[in-house]
């Protein structure tokens, strides 16, 4: 039983669809939480977030919203709000008809106004959807889904459809519509900035499962497995075999050596943040136990970062700022040193 100011709990849910299916799903997001479902196309991210809206029933499990037993509940009764990427506007109604519309018995006229200003669209309310942009748009089916002062906005993949720099200006919207309404969400989304920028805290799906829960740098700098590291697109992850030294533990790989702080034995992954690594041509002085010395094989401008693809009998890639590249002079085929913490080390 959830306590009675949590927000969402899913306990052991299931759910076949077809060849598809969700299999003992368990997951409690705090009230007021913003939390980001984060997996590739196909693992089930929309059918979950479905089920829990209720326009699928579970074959097994319970949903719970703030203390309410809602699985059995139609999607009408259960105080939640959804958004779809593709909005699902009607062509023929205005905006002002849109936000209102399904919402007739709960909100009045002053009450669209007011959420329409929320969302910075009061001046469009004589519009009709094909007249807007694709931010307007998306702003018009997040104003009708806060028109019901919903206990929970679900919201699957919203920002998709936009281009890069509309897409950047609706996440500091969503964060700010957050902070002022403080209702529980739950974001669909396949993009690492998304989760990254929007969630207090974010779950990585696979294959119908959630595979780790956590605070985004938590999940970003120590995935709990390689399918999770790879699917992050986290460089430098190597398998190896560990052993102890001592406090240290000491992992093998092709004959290399490096030292972590983490205690795991015997076959394991480790995983090493590219901009946690030191750069230098010349050995520094430094407490890091992990120092080695490469040949510089590759390197990547990115703007105000350089990746740097270093062979140090591994290749490893490190991360510096465009002002340290350019200070230290380095070039393609140069010898350089890298240092970084056995803090670093990620073991899994």
């Amino acid at each position: 039983m959830p306590i009675k100011n949590s927000g969402i709990r899913v306990d052991d849910l299931s759910k076949e669809l077809g060849k598809f299916s969700l299999r003992d799903i368990n997951l409690e997001i705090n009230k007021g939480e913003y939390f980001v479902l984060l997996g590739s196309s196909g693992v089930g991210k929309t059918i979950l977030l479905e089920t829990i809206a209720g326009i699928y029933h579970p074959d097994k499990g319970r949903i719970w919203l703030e203390g309410r037993d809602i699985t059995d509940l139609p999607l009408k009764d259960r105080h939640i709000g959804i958004v779809y990427q593709d909005y699902m506007l009607f062509p023929h109604l205005k905006v002002e008809e849109n936000i209102g519309f399904g919402a007739r018995s709960r909100g009045d006229r002053h009450r669209i106004i007011e959420v329409a200003n929320l969302l910075g669209i009061g001046h469009l309310h004589s519009r009709y959807p094909k007249t807007l942009s694709g931010g307007e748009k998306q702003r018009v089916a997040l104003a009708r889904a806060l028109l019901t002062n919903p206990k929970a906005l679900l919201l699957d993949e919203p920002l998709s459809s936009l281009d890069p720099q509309i897409g950047e200006k609706l996440r500091a919207e969503l964060r700010r519509i957050h902070r002022l309404t403080g209702v529980t969400v739950i974001h669909v989304t396949h993009n690492f900035e998304e989760a990254f920028t929007l969630g207090d805290r974010i779950s990585v799906m696979s294959e119908g499962e959630i595979v780790q829960v956590g605070e985004p740098s938590e999940v970003f700098r120590k995935p709990s497995s390689e399918y999770v590291a790879s699917f992050l697109g986290i460089e430098n992850l190597f398998s190896g075999k560990s052993t102890r030294l001592g406090d240290i533990t000491d992992i093998e790989i092709n004959q290399i050596h490096i030292l972590s702080t983490a205690q795991k034995l015997g076959d394991v992954s480790i995983s090493v943040r590219p901009e946690d690594i030191l750069v230098s041509k010349k050995p520094l002085e430094s407490s890091a136990l992990n120092t080695f010395d490469g040949k510089m094989e590759d390197i990547i401008d990115k703007g105000t970062v350089v990746k740097l693809a270093v062979d140090v009998g591994i290749p490893l890639v490190a991360m510096i700022t465009k002002i340290s590249f350019e200070e230290m002079g380095l070039e393609r085929g140069m010898s350089v040193y890298l240092t970084f913490k056995a803090s670093a080390v990620h073991i899994f």
